[in-house]
């Protein structure tokens, strides 16, 4: 209930929250802290962990007997309860792989019906609503409960267990919570949750100006355990290696966007640690995790994956298909054969050293971006800019085009017309506004398709070279220049 209210009157809160002094500030993070550390830490979250933890020494034949009873309870769950699945047929359940005779379910039929794909099961004071753009820039609703919130995070404290990392241990956090106001130019530029021991960096402050600050503030944290995007840590950890000698932390764990080789290499050698990856979504429907030893396991008991092709046809071991996953936990808004936007292929070399037998899969590119950099030297990842499109249902695509050091064109693929397209369009403006200040002109278009990179790539974030910036014809994909939306401040 406390959370469904946090998320329902963000902004609002937000806004409260960036007025009142610092210290108030830290006394408020702890306070929603306490809400969340009730759910997450509670004895029935201690009791599922203990049974995660027998799972990892499951043979193959066990784990396939608990997917196949997982889908038939998930499956028969959603017939019952949710009225988009009320017309599904039933099926005689012989083997996981009889699940391929229910449609695939692309994420637009998700966007268009989401309100149809909640479970009557959970009443409506129990549900929560939180937003997620995808690999595409395209907001899509999504609903759970604090019941599939707590089990979520058991399954989060497992891996920290792979990773010897126990609940509550002291964490310095780099997601994307907006902790301290856009405005403030002096550190701290972070805040603290005392009752999980946990430090929230704020990700919208990073620039060479302000790095000395935080380099300092990791120095005298060093030894603890890190966590973040791997993009964002990325740019930490060019700072550290450009100004200062490396911070050695205990553990790294990595979360929420692909972690490229090269990022890896350089957020290990700035941190003298391991990192730990993990690939989820906010759809709960989905999770691949690391172990120790470099290898990232399809958690098994938490979701059924298929990987296809383009026929959606499954793909032998080696070969890149798109990952459609069937949840197990998320009872609230069951996706059953979610073709979800991500791409990987299943590992076929042998069982893996850590002794589990949960499969190997390589999740491949899962979304494409550069970096948007303010002319004050601040620098914003995807995951920092793509907070500004949470509620934006009127597109299929939405980007960042920056042609220019100080501005930025917000370019969007509509659904069907432009009239909502268009007001959407206008939000994402204003709250783009909020998080890069005065420093940054914000202009927004409408276009008829995105922009495509070399292997079917779409970026959230498009950085021309000084060569291509202005508005040019390979950028519009012949929309006229003069349909170009400046954004102004709502009165």
């Amino acid at each position: 209930m406390i959370e469904r209210v946090f998320r329902a009157k963000a902004d609002r809160l937000q806004a409260i929250y960036d007025r009142v002094p610092y210290p108030l500030q830290n006394a408020l993070t702890s306070v929603r802290g306490w809400f969340l550390t009730r759910n997450r830490y509670n004895k029935d979250m201690y009791a599922l962990l203990q049974q995660l933890r027998l799972r990892e020494g499951w043979s193959a034949e066990q784990i396939t007997a608990y997917q196949l009873q997982s889908l038939r309870t998930i499956v028969d769950h959603a017939r019952s309860t949710v009225p988009f699945y009320a017309r599904y047929p039933r099926l005689d359940w012989n083997t996981p792989e009889d699940i391929q005779r229910l449609p695939v379910l692309s994420r637009d039929a998700v966007r268009e019906n989401a309100d149809r794909m909640v479970s009557s099961a959970t009443p409506k004071r129990q549900r929560i609503q939180v937003g997620t753009t995808g690999t595409t820039g395209a907001s899509l609703k999504v609903a759970y409960s604090p019941t599939v919130a707590r089990h979520a995070w058991a399954f989060r404290m497992r891996q920290w267990a792979w990773a010897s990392v126990t609940p509550r241990e002291p964490r310095i956090t780099f997601f994307s919570s907006r902790v301290i106001p856009p405005q403030r130019t002096r550190p701290p530029y972070w805040t603290y949750n005392l009752l999980e021991r946990q430090v929230l960096m704020s990700i919208f402050h990073l620039s060479e100006n302000t790095a000395p600050a935080y380099i300092a503030f990791l120095k005298n944290k060093q030894g603890q355990v890190l966590e973040g995007f791997p993009s964002v840590l990325g740019v930490m950890a060019d700072f550290i290696l450009q100004y200062a000698q490396p911070i050695p932390m205990r553990v790294v764990l990595t979360d929420g966007e692909p972690l490229y080789p090269f990022l890896r290499e350089k957020i290990e050698k700035a941190f003298q640690s391991r990192v730990f990856d993990r690939y989820g979504n906010t759809e709960l429907c989905g999770l691949i995790d690391e172990c120790g030893r470099g290898q990232m396991h399809l958690i098994s008991d938490y979701a059924y994956l298929e990987i296809l092709d383009g026929n959606d046809r499954p793909v032998p071991p080696g070969q890149e298909g798109f990952f459609v996953w069937t949840g197990f936990i998320n009872d609230t808004m069951p996706l059953i054969r979610y073709r979800i936007g991500d791409r990987g292929c299943w590992l076929d070399s042998g069982p893996c050293p850590c002794g589990r037998a949960f499969p190997l899969v390589v999740p491949t590119i899962t979304r494409d971006s550069d970096m948007l950099r303010c002319p004050s030297g601040r620098i914003f990842s995807p995951r920092a800019l793509n907070q500004t499109l949470k509620g934006a249902s009127g597109f299929r695509f939405c980007q960042f085009v920056q042609d220019q050091p100080g501005r930025v064109l917000v370019r969007a693929v509509p659904n069907n017309g432009e009239g909502r397209a268009l007001e959407d369009l206008m939000t994402i403006c204003e709250n783009l506004r909020k998080v890069l200040g005065k420093e940054m002109d914000v202009d927004a278009t409408l276009a008829e398709s995105p922009i495509i990179r070399a292997g079917g790539k779409i970026p959230l974030i498009v950085r021309l070279a000084p060569h291509e910036g202005g508005i040019c014809s390979r950028i519009w994909n012949g929309i006229d220049p003069d349909t170009v939306l400046p954004w102004h401040p709502p009165l």
